[in-house]
């Protein structure tokens, strides 16, 4: 087994607590060769203990030029996504992108030209469409388990301000005082649009309305969106960053069909709850927090075996102009056309 030579950009809370534990596992795919953060003691740490010392860089332009880099694990800041990603396209390397990988609709079009023309494969790390749960939620709907999907809610509450204080990645200084349009909203909503199209298809229509916020993280502290579907689903967003849900079960996503419905309680929950017109009722298990390892896994046989990558370029522009769409609906006081340029077909 041939391993991808890989360079990691970006040591902090991404690479200790979600891509590190994946590529241990997968330390016989992927061999790590080069190391780089701002803070080149950091760097350097992280290459010693990887017993690649001397192979670390405090800057991402001097790391991706190096020659025996086959690949390159971008967990930058939003705002330095696509000059990062532009540039190991530039120099024809692999890439694995962290979402959204533009802060604007804009970058991610030049992005996904760029990438079409380079030749290289690049995985866009947008774990929802990889999570056990989401594709098990997928595999329900697609055999029709509840009938025809009609309507769904999914439902995010958080206290952001005190996530701010605690250790979590709402601490990063570039969340709190984010130098990107959306804020938290394109940072941590975009993987629940993600999970939208990845179930759902392509939005048609979308109507939303914000609260406004004076606080740096985020234009709204609460955004509301309904949306339409292809085959008439309709569906509603919340994302909620100044509250606690304080009453068990929590709302989550609830999905209804003609014959039933399917509720997932949280993403670490464990449990995919499907019930039925009929009485019936089963909780189906999942392994949480899978979808690092399970897109790893993908690169490595997209570029060894040529396996078709699930989370694509095109797929994040498409997650992006919906981002962007709502906050469109905000401004502007109305529903909106989706925007959908770049037809995405889930698969």
């Amino acid at each position: 087994m041939q391993k991808i030579k890989l360079g990691v950009c970006g040591l902090g809370m991404a690479w200790e607590r979600l891509h590190k534990p994946a590529l241990e596992r997968l330390r016989d795919k992927f061999e790590i060769t080069a190391v780089c953060d701002r803070d080149i003691i950091r760097a350097n740490n992280v290459a010693k203990e990887l017993n690649i010392e001397g192979k670390a860089y405090g800057d991402w332009s001097s790391m991706i030029a190096n020659a025996d880099i086959e690949a390159v694990d971008l967990m930058l800041p939003i705002q330095e996504n696509f000059e990062s990603a532009k540039e190991v396209l530039k120099n024809r390397k692999h890439l694995i992108a962290e979402k959204p990988f533009a802060a604007t609709v804009e970058g991610a079009k030049q992005l996904v030209k760029i990438a079409r023309d380079s030749g290289v494969k690049v995985l866009i790390a947008e774990n929802i469409r990889y999570n056990e749960e989401s594709v098990l939620i997928k595999s329900i709907i697609e055999e029709r388990k509840i009938g025809n999907v009609a309507y769904f809610i999914d439902n995010h509450i958080t206290e952001f301000q005190a996530d701010m204080l605690s250790d979590t990645f709402a601490k990063a200084e570039w969340r709190k005082h984010p130098e990107f349009k959306g804020g938290a909203f394109l940072d941590s909503a975009i993987h629940y649009v993600a999970r939208m199209r990845f179930l759902f298809g392509d939005a048609l229509n979308i109507f939303a309305s914000g609260r406004p916020s004076e606080v740096d993280f985020s234009p709204y502290s609460c955004i509301n969106v309904m949306f339409t579907f292809k085959d008439h689903i309709a569906g509603f967003l919340s994302h909620f960053l100044i509250a606690k849900e304080t009453q068990l079960p929590l709302v989550g996503l609830r999905i209804f069909g003609t014959n039933g419905e399917i509720y997932l309680e949280d993403k670490n929950c464990g449990f995919v709850n499907v019930s039925y017109k009929n009485g019936d009722s089963e909780a189906i298990p999942y392994n949480p927090g899978e979808g690092y390892y399970h897109e790893l896994d993908n690169f490595y046989k997209a570029v060894r075996e040529n396996e078709e990558i699930v989370s694509t370029p095109e797929k994040e522009l498409g997650d992006i102009q919906l981002i962007f769409d709502i906050l469109e609906s905000i401004e502007k006081g109305k529903s909106v056309r989706a925007s959908n340029k770049y037809k995405t077909k889930e698969k």
